[in-house]
């Protein structure tokens, strides 16, 4: 459906534009009708929807702090009782928002034109995720658009607290090992074909360790460019197919198999689970349809097909403590917190806290790989080099003896 551009007077004289998608003209002139405008300008046809979808996949994205911050703010306009066309103009124009100035005032043209707010948004899915969305649908269907969206900033508020506690966790055994790898890139470049050239010469008794480097050192030297060069691509096209979401499902499966890991990601499904159940629950969404949603979420961290299951023998009219009982998706204890939630109708206040323990073991859990990870990984490259250095020092007093 082709998008029409429109310049019209309100009947306080106030001059608006926006976007409408119609299938014709004379749609759109009803459309502006029904809005109370007065049309002053050509309704002209704009580019087709996918050329502005491949400008925005070649623009520069917006942060997910932009968005939080959009939230808040308009929760907090509405709350002040202003309007929600007014509210998206002020905030199209605030330089707190960032990248995201530009959908916001895509958004606000199209809810000029008659959308709802969450049709709008839902045009921006990489910036508004599914469940987003839904609680805003919420918000407005039952006239607490506001109380949602402040409800929608705190959630997303603490998930970005959380990422960035996991981001410090694993920040400081990320270098370590990035510094051990340069290291080992140093000596392999520069430092043992020195030596390994004095050795040849010499015809120095070198031990299986040292040849072992040296060889290795030979072969890097040699084709470092072409090693180069494929770490890069190696690096691009995992970068690209991270961002797949079936690449995404199938690399946390295969950590999943991790015995330490393992555990780690059992605990992040659990909260994330739970945390999000209990966000939707609490908004008034109906169990199925925050299901359905969940699902969704779910299968990038973990097989789909469960979930969906899960999905399923709800709306046949299971419990969903039963549906999860004996699944591997969850631990035990959760399941029959969630089954004392479902007993006593509070599902959505034990869905919270449910998530609150599994976030506060997965931190632990966290903190102490990060804790252990980081002198491992120094103990492991001081004796490499170490064993190297005592290899190489050997070899070169075999040819003081010679030569003595």
């Amino acid at each position: 459906m082709p998008n029409f551009r429109y310049q019209a007077l309100t009947q306080n004289g106030e001059l608006v534009s926006g976007t409408i998608s119609a299938p014709t003209a004379a749609e759109v002139a009803h459309r502006i009708d029904y809005l109370h405008l007065v049309p002053i300008d050509t309704v002209v046809q704009e580019v087709t929807e996918r050329t502005v979808e491949t400008k925005r996949m070649f623009a520069p994205r917006a942060r997910a702090e932009d968005v939080t911050t959009f939230t808040l703010d308009l929760a907090l306009l509405l709350r002040a009782g202003a309007r929600l066309d007014d509210a998206l103009e002020l905030l199209a124009s605030d330089i707190d928002i960032g990248r995201l100035r530009t959908p916001v005032a895509n958004i606000r043209n199209r809810v000029l034109s008659g959308e709802t707010l969450a049709d709008a948004l839902e045009r921006h899915s990489d910036l508004f995720p599914p469940m987003y969305v839904a609680l805003v649908r919420v918000g407005e269907a039952s006239g607490a658009l506001g109380r949602v969206l402040e409800l929608l900033a705190a959630e997303r508020a603490r998930a970005e607290t959380a990422r960035h506690k996991l981001a410090d966790a694993l920040r400081y055994p990320a270098l370590v090992l990035f510094g051990a790898a340069c290291v080992l890139s140093f000596f392999l470049l520069f430092v043992l074909p020195q030596f390994g050239a004095v050795l040849r010469d010499f015809s120095a008794n070198i031990d299986p360790v040292a040849q072992f480097f040296l060889r290795a050192s030979d072969f890097v030297t040699l084709h470092k460019e072409a090693i180069g060069l494929t770490c890069a691509i190696l690096l691009a096209a995992a970068l690209l197919a991270l961002r797949q979401r079936r690449v995404r499902t199938k690399a946390m499966s295969v950590l999943g198999r991790l015995p330490i890991l393992r555990t780690m990601l059992r605990f992040h499904r659990t909260a994330l689970f739970c945390r999000n159940l209990g966000v939707l629950l609490g908004a008034g969404v109906s169990l199925t349809t925050a299901l359905r949603i969940l699902s969704n979420m779910m299968a990038t961290v973990s097989d789909a097909t469960s979930w969906d299951g899960v999905l399923e023998q709800v709306r046949q009219g299971r419990k969903l403590s039963d549906a999860l009982d004996g699944k591997e998706a969850m631990p035990a204890m959760a399941v029959r917190m969630l089954r004392l939630g479902e007993e006593t109708g509070q599902l959505p206040v034990l869905s919270e806290r449910i998530a609150q323990f599994y976030e506060v073991k997965l931190q632990r859990s966290l903190d102490r790989m990060a804790a252990l990870a980081g002198p491992l990984a120094i103990i492991t490259i001081s004796i490499i080099i170490g064993g190297l250095i005592v290899s190489v020092m050997t070899s070169l007093l075999s040819i003081s003896q010679l030569v003595g």
